[in-house]
């Protein structure tokens, strides 16, 4: 048995101005192992794409806009110290403003007010343990040992204070800390004094 294709459909005649009705294809499936023929079916054109269309230009951003109080917009303005001098740019209604460099403390000041400040401490712990053991007899020995360690701390603090201001003073102005290099000498001689003065006493008690 072999396979009839199916009759081709007639297109009936119509008058003008109507259109023909559609075709009418046979229901009859067809045997098995025979794939079903037609023609085929155009759905219309592929639609055409082209490029975007571009309504306007690209928004341009601006800086931020203040809404409200406790806002601020745009750098912190910068308190710089007057300049030092100006130098003027040759060719060019210019100038170059020369700023100052930043003060600093000096730090030999600050070491020798902690050694004036230590002696005298410790030139009071000589007068304590002179005055305390001076009825047991080892008062001038306990007061010896604090009143070498007084010493050396307020000869140290007489020397830095001393190299203190005399580095203040090369650095014109550069430098501060002239009045703590002053209490610094100031603190060691008062603790050689101290501590002197306490063995001194301690060593006169404990012998009596």
């Amino acid at each position: 048995m072999t396979y009839q294709p199916p009759p081709v459909p007639q297109w009936p005649s119509v008058p003008s101005g109507q259109q023909p009705p559609a075709p009418q294809w046979p229901s009859t499936p067809p045997p098995a192992g025979q794939s079903p023929t037609g023609p085929p079916v155009v759905t219309g054109p592929a639609p055409v794409t082209g490029p975007p269309v571009l309504s306007g230009p690209a928004p341009v951003t601006g800086p931020p806009v203040v809404t409200g109080p406790g806002q601020v917009t745009g750098p912190r303005p910068v308190n710089y110290p007057p300049p030092v001098r100006l130098e003027v740019v040759p060719g060019t209604p210019y100038g170059l403003a020369v700023l100052g460099a930043p003060k600093t403390a000096s730090g030999v000041a600050a070491s020798a007010l902690v050694a004036g400040v230590g002696s005298v401490l410790v030139s009071l712990v000589v007068w304590c343990f002179g005055v305390a053991g001076a009825q047991q007899g080892w008062g001038g020995l306990v007061a010896g040992a604090f009143a070498v360690l007084s010493i050396l701390l307020g000869a140290a603090g007489v020397l830095l204070g001393w190299l203190g201001m005399r580095q203040i003073r090369l650095a014109a102005g550069n430098l501060t800390g002239r009045g703590v290099a002053i209490a610094g000498l100031v603190c060691g001689a008062v603790g050689l004094l101290l501590a002197a003065v306490g063995l001194i006493t301690a060593i006169a008690l404990s012998a009596g």
